[in-house]
């Protein structure tokens, strides 16, 4: 379908120049960089990717038919687990003090908080009303000389930022429920994309592993590519790539949109004419780029290597999205050709060798990995309702009904998934809904399933779905949590799905996911997993890419910056 072609505004702030100043002199925003030498990708040992003695076997495409352990084998080619950091990784190491040292912090200290903040204010009062002062130029408060100056306001926790909000999408939490004004609102929002993404942050253009926020970088011998960076285990996923894309479109960064598409495009997508005709169109989940040569880096995407398949979900919708917003070939991109392509190939691909589609068929189920005992069982992570009512409204119409029935299908799937007391979800489970084990601990809440909340929060939002199961399931997470909300993050991530078992420490990627859900909360307590969001900085250092990701588009959801549509 057509989409006419929207206008793209500048994401430069509109703080006056004094206060900008100020707050760049306090912040020391550009000083994430500590020297550190860039980290060449094949030049220290990787993380290993052999398969312990006890992994399942594999499939002749070379992927495992059950899942692996965590962080050893499990991924989808047998090496790395596709969505989650390798090994159960200790949480707070690396969350940053705001300089990108990646120093760890101390439970129940703001991780991570930018000097340019305001540490000590109370929560809930507005930026440049301290209690018990007024705004400069108002009438002094009573007993105050007439002739004496008012006490300077504060300055704003966030320089005042102007974007283009979608007419259509997520919900503004912050300013409706916390009352933040929309401009700081924008500017949190803009600083968080910025850094992730190194625009004027002054950190190197080469990947540099434990310092710093920045996990986007262009290929030196061709600028009109770039690909999202796994810092912990130097390595490119599918996930990435897309989330990269999904938060370049919604903040309106075309450029970067395309760098990321055409490096996808290239290295990652099965091409129409593969030889495994039941991947083709999908993506390559992992890969590698090795930066020895600094003028030529080398991008290896193995052959054999299958798709996880919430990349594939991320790159149609985010494409879609760039079709409605941008239109196509306004930069040489056939975004709905390309979106149509994914999405037709996710439910249509035939079955071959061993190897499926990446839905079932009989139940409309996404699955954990197309390719044998992987293809049995599902994550609840992958599972997007909002997504799959976009395929049906912008993809090809004689796919519109599928798709339908898959919104409906995952969205009985995410209740049945979902523990009955504590709410939460496990990494993977059966196409019933029970837990999943294969043999490992993945039928445990963990690092997937910290998203699905706020999977639940962007389909409540968007097309007016309004769906009071997910009411009932946000009101779940928020009283299961409010024992482990420390201050401004979780004091622990990873539970058994009963809620037994904690551990993993903090996690600023939870606590976002848990504040988008506040849009579909009825919890008395819910407020406070938002206030906790807004004073939470994201994360820097070694296993900054994951805990970025997923805190950015959290943040764009409560930000009510995730949208699907633009005026024109």
């Amino acid at each position: 379908m057509e989409h006419s072609s929207f206008r793209t505004l500048s994401l430069a702030t509109c703080a006056c120049s004094a206060l900008l100043a100020l707050f760049l002199g306090a912040c020391g925003e550009g000083a994430d960089n500590e020297g550190n030498p860039p980290l060449p990708f094949g030049g220290a040992a990787a993380p290993s990717t052999q398969q312990p003695s006890n992994t399942p076997g594999t499939t002749p495409e070379g992927n495992p038919d059950s899942p692996g352990e965590l962080g050893s084998s499990g991924g989808p080619d047998g090496t790395l687990n596709p969505e989650a950091p390798p090994g159960d990784l200790p949480l707070t190491p690396g969350q940053g003090d705001g300089d990108g040292t990646g120093s760890p912090s101390q439970p129940g200290t703001q991780n991570g908080q930018d000097p340019g903040t305001q540490p000590g204010t109370e929560p809930g009062t507005e930026p440049g009303t301290e209690p018990g002062t007024t705004d400069p130029g108002t009438t002094p408060p009573p007993g105050m000389d007439p002739g004496t100056q008012p006490p300077p306001a504060a300055p704003p926790e966030f320089p005042p930022a102007a974007l283009e909000r979608p007419t259509r999408g997520t919900r503004n939490l912050f300013t409706d429920l916390l009352g933040k004004p929309e401009d700081q609102v924008n500017g949190k929002l803009v600083q968080a994309v910025n850094r992730f993404f190194g625009i004027g942050t002054n950190e190197p253009s080469t990947p540099v592993a434990d310092s710093g926020y920045r996990v986007y970088y262009e290929l030196p011998q061709d600028r009109s590519m770039a690909f999202i960076w796994t810092s912990d285990t130097n390595d490119i996923r599918s996930e990435g790539m897309s989330y990269g894309m999904m938060i370049a479109l919604q903040m309106d960064l075309q450029a970067e949109f395309d760098r990321l598409w055409r490096f996808a495009r290239t290295f990652m997508q099965f091409p129409a004419n593969s030889n495994v005709t039941s991947w083709r169109y999908n993506f390559r989940w992992q890969g590698s780029v090795n930066t020895a040569n600094a003028n030529n880096w080398q991008v290896n995407f193995g052959a054999n290597t299958g798709p996880a398949p919430d990349g594939d979900e991320y790159f149609a919708a985010a494409l879609y999205l760039a079709d409605r917003r941008w239109g196509s070939g306004s930069t040489g991109i056939n975004y709905q050709q390309d979106a149509d392509n994914i999405a037709n190939a996710m439910i249509n691909n035939p079955s071959a060798n061993g190897n499926t589609p990446l839905f079932n068929a009989g139940n409309n189920l996404v699955v954990f990995f197309p390719s044998g005992n992987s293809a049995q069982f599902s994550d609840p992570s992958y599972v997007l309702p909002a997504f799959y009512e976009l395929f049906a409204i912008d993809g090809s119409p004689q796919n519109a009904a599928r798709w339908n029935a898959i919104a409906d299908a995952g969205r009985n799937f995410l209740v049945a998934s979902a523990h009955p007391n504590t709410g939460l979800h496990p990494d993977y489970a059966n196409f019933n809904g029970s837990p999943n084990t294969g043999g490992s601990d993945h039928d445990d809440f963990k690092y997937d399933a910290w998203r699905v909340i706020m999977n639940m929060a962007v389909d409540y939002d968007w097309f007016d779905t309004r769906d009071q199961r997910w009411t009932t399931q946000a009101n779940k997470y928020h009283a299961f949590f409010t024992n482990y909300l420390n201050g401004n993050n979780v004091s622990a991530a990873l539970f058994n799905v009963d809620g037994s078992n904690p551990n993993g420490g903090s996690s600023t990627a939870l606590t976002l996911t848990l504040a988008s859900g506040v849009t579909a909360s009825s919890a008395a307590n819910r407020l406070d997993f938002l206030q906790a969001a807004w004073d939470l900085d994201q994360q820097a250092g070694l296993y900054r890419y994951y805990q970025e990701c997923v805190y950015i588009l959290a943040l764009l959801s409560a930000s009510g910056v995730y949208g699907y549509e633009w005026a024109p």
